[in-house]
């Protein structure tokens, strides 16, 4: 059984990683979060030792054989709780973006060598079927190809108040949402030589980015795309078209446990995300 703690467990998507290590039959043996609206970890691990204090935290994981830490927590937050849990002696899951500065990651790369342990990431798109077959087909033809990406997903006055909207914090706009998409561009159509910002405001980006094997038009907005300008009937609007193909970012499935699976066996090492950290530092 892998023994497991988590670092931001009142937030959104640590539900999803409690989910996963229940379904990997794992323990999860600590958590830290300076809110405490947390009860719905009473029904899975109940006896999941809880801590508000981040010191009172790392010294129980340090002392503990915990084999990987969570990192569920805000953005700007990631590379503090990365060094923290590696010099602890475990092993990393750290949500995206793993880290918003590229400085970070060349200092994780060295922590590792000091530790002897591993930083692995979530990006759990790049474990769809189609995505991955789109990739496959890519990889065989040398063409350039068009692509356009609009994706609208719309975010409440709230977020205009959160760490999300603090540049320092979340790394904008792009870094928070756009890279979603932006690591899929990259990990299909290979290397990246420019990237152009063509329109740009606090709830709306476009651009093109020119890739090794397609140049992709995009729009990342958190404003109700359910107006007559962008003529599209939903808040929530995130289509890839791909010469004429359509890849909608709407219907993919949970793919966290499969992450979850693959990072057990080793893969999804932080080194493997090198090119959307190095075009999110440029991007910040």
């Amino acid at each position: 059984m892998k023994n497991f703690a988590l670092i931001g467990l009142a937030g959104f998507v640590a539900k999803k990683h409690v989910k996963c290590i229940n379904q990997l039959k794992g323990n999860l043996v600590a958590a830290l979060d300076k809110h405490d609206n947390v009860g719905f970890i009473d029904s899975i691990f109940p006896k999941c030792n809880f801590f508000k204090n981040e010191s009172n935290f790392f010294s129980y994981v340090k002392n503990r054989n915990i084999d990987y830490v969570v990192i569920c927590s805000p953005s700007y937050l990631h590379f503090n709780h990365i060094k923290r849990s590696l010099l602890s002696g475990s092993n990393v899951i750290v949500e995206k973006p793993p880290v918003i500065k590229f400085e970070d990651y060349k200092k994780i790369l060295k922590l590792e060598k000091k530790t002897k342990k591993k930083c692995f990431c979530i990006f759990q798109l790049r474990l769809d079927k189609k995505l991955k077959k789109l990739k496959k087909d890519i990889s065989q033809k040398n063409k350039n190809h068009n692509v356009n990406i609009k994706y609208f997903t719309y975010r409440g006055n709230w977020y205009f108040k959160s760490w999300k909207n603090t540049k320092n914090h979340s790394g904008g706009l792009l870094v928070n949402i756009a890279i979603h998409f932006f690591d899929i561009l990259l990990w299909i159509f290979g290397d990246l030589k420019k990237i152009k910002i063509t329109r740009k405001s606090e709830s709306r980006v476009e651009g093109i980015i020119f890739l090794e094997k397609a140049i992709a038009k995009w729009i990342v907005s958190i404003e109700d795309s359910n107006n007559k300008n962008n003529g599209i009937k939903s808040k929530y609007y995130r289509i890839m078209k791909i010469n004429k193909k359509i890849i909608n970012f709407d219907k993919f499935n949970d793919l966290h446990l499969t992450n979850y699976k693959e990072i057990i066996k080793g893969n999804f090492h932080i080194s493997e995300f090198v090119k959307i950290i190095k075009l999110l530092s440029v991007l910040k």
